[in-house]
């Protein structure tokens, strides 16, 4: 989550506050439990909250294709390998669509517990994501007894409330005493795992902050080319509109000039044919002039 980014300034899920989360618990079977988590975020402008569901199952790999089936819930299985748990983070959709959504995934459930938090400090969904991981970090093998579905949900309930204090735990006295339990016996809660989970916390999130700021710096110097790029090819397209605006320019120059020379040429044409008929008709003139005093002389004769 680190590494994604909104294509602003941020990290996107450092936007995205958590609200509150219920705690449930499955009706049938092993009495599965889970959390649910809803997170404010926006759309188009306009605030809305997105539900995910945050649980703890197992895959139990076979012996025939080394493939692997997923199982809820308190499972006792026979496999002398030790089971990676499988903390699973699914998208539900909107506060409308989570409960028949995880109706149909889970079965029937009660919400035993609500954890509200206050608005300014609440913690982002990045934040929330540390937790889940430092959690899933001190037991990532599933163990039927010491870290299921219970000491899952219980511990990361009781780290984001004491990391992030200013909050509101909501819940009866009976519905709170049906947390962590299977068969009228205490099977999840672990003081320990609670208390390793805080004193790790500060300096994980402050690697996760240099992951963001690394990424942040990586998208500003890929702007930066993209900018560097755009002014390149702008100042390119700009020096070929000069390069083209001159081309036609001189085209335009050149033309002037040809129109110029072509003008110049009929205009000397023209005073050349005005020249050749003056001449022509000085020497008709003389040549009347001529005839005239031949005419003359002899009559003078005569």
């Amino acid at each position: 989550m680190a590494d994604h980014w909104d294509g602003g300034q941020e990290n996107l899920y450092l936007k995205c506050p958590l609200r509150r989360i219920e705690f449930c618990k499955c009706s049938n079977g092993a009495r599965h439990e889970f959390l649910i988590f809803f997170f404010g975020h926006w759309i188009d402008g306009s605030s809305a909250e997105a539900v995910i569901c945050v649980d703890r199952t197992f895959k139990l790999r076979t012996q025939d294709d080394n493939s692997s089936k997923q199982f809820p819930g308190l499972v006792s299985h026979s496999s002398s390998e030790p089971s990676p748990a499988l903390d699973s983070v699914s998208m539900v959709g909107s506060p409308q669509d989570a409960k028949p959504r995880l109706t149909q995934s889970h079965g029937p459930y009660t919400t035993l517990c609500t954890l509200r938090f206050s608005p300014s400090p609440a913690p982002s969904a990045l934040e929330v994501s540390t937790v889940l991981f430092l959690v899933h970090q001190q037991a990532p093998v599933y163990d039927l007894i010491d870290s299921q579905c219970f000491w899952f949900s219980d511990t990361v309930w009781r780290s984001l409330k004491a990391l992030f204090p200013i909050n509101q735990e909501l819940c009866n006295f009976n519905n709170h005493n049906s947390r962590a339990r299977y068969g009228g016996f205490t099977v999840g809660p672990s003081d320990p795992s609670v208390q390793a989970v805080c004193n790790a916390y500060e300096s994980e999130w402050q690697r996760v902050l240099k992951k963001v700021e690394q990424v942040k710096q990586c998208h500003e110097a890929e702007l930066a080319q993209v900018l560097q790029r755009g002014l390149a090819q702008g100042r390119a397209e700009r020096q070929m509109e000069i390069n083209q605006l001159h081309v036609k320019q001189q085209s335009e120059i050149d033309r002037l000039r040809a129109e110029q020379r072509t003008e110049l040429d009929r205009l000397r044409a023209e005073r050349q044919h005005e020249v050749d008929q003056m001449r022509q008709m000085q020497a008709e003139l003389a040549q009347f002039r001529a005839i005239m005093g031949v005419a003359a002389s002899e009559g003078t004769r005569n």
